[in-house]
């Protein structure tokens, strides 16, 4: 009886011992980040009313940098289960995004806006937050210069290697969250 329970005992540890620590970063595996909508503002008074542009681009923007994130083999890409056009910061906080990533398995967000300030100056932010702590682990504030496709598409580029350049930095508070072994 007392070998059938001790059985039972190292059979239950050799569980919990495999089991993923934390979600969003398997031990080894790239770091899981969940992208959500970005928040769009035009304040530039433009005459033209290009509401559908700006959106078609916002939304092919999101979209890239979800598929290229995880094209780069660095990054493992989630998604949020949000309503449509109900998943950025504009929309509910960062608080109710973190648990709606966590839930999805990433251990990290990104969130960002863009800010039209005239016809060819627009202002981007994007920030990585740890879902966990809900602490800002990086954030970056840029220019982009045009408002046509190549412009949007240059923009999703860099916010990418920007991302994929901090792979490191992310694995490593990762795993500064894992619990340590006596």
């Amino acid at each position: 009886m007392k070998l059938r329970v001790f059985g039972l005992v190292l059979t239950a540890a050799a569980v919990v011992c495999m089991w993923p620590v934390r979600q969003g970063h398997a031990q080894g595996g790239p770091p899981v980040i969940a992208v959500a909508g970005i928040e769009y503002v035009d304040t530039s008074g433009e005459v033209i009313d290009q509401r559908a542009d700006h959106e078609r681009r916002l939304r092919e923007f999101e979209a890239s940098l979800r598929t290229d994130l995880a094209a780069s083999g660095k990054i493992r890409s989630v998604v949020l289960d949000c309503p449509p056009d109900a998943c950025s910061v504009g929309d509910i906080n960062v608080a109710q995004l973190a648990g709606k990533a966590q839930a999805a398995g990433a251990g990290f967000l990104v969130i960002g806006s863009v800010h039209k300030m005239s016809t060819l100056v627009q202002w981007a932010k994007f920030s990585i937050v740890d879902v966990t702590s809900q602490k800002v682990v990086y954030d970056r504030l840029f220019s982009f210069r045009g408002g046509n496709d190549e412009a949007w598409r240059r923009a999703e580029s860099f916010v990418v290697r920007e991302i994929i350049e901090r792979e490191a930095m992310l694995t490593r508070s990762a795993a500064a969250a894992l619990p340590r072994s006596p």
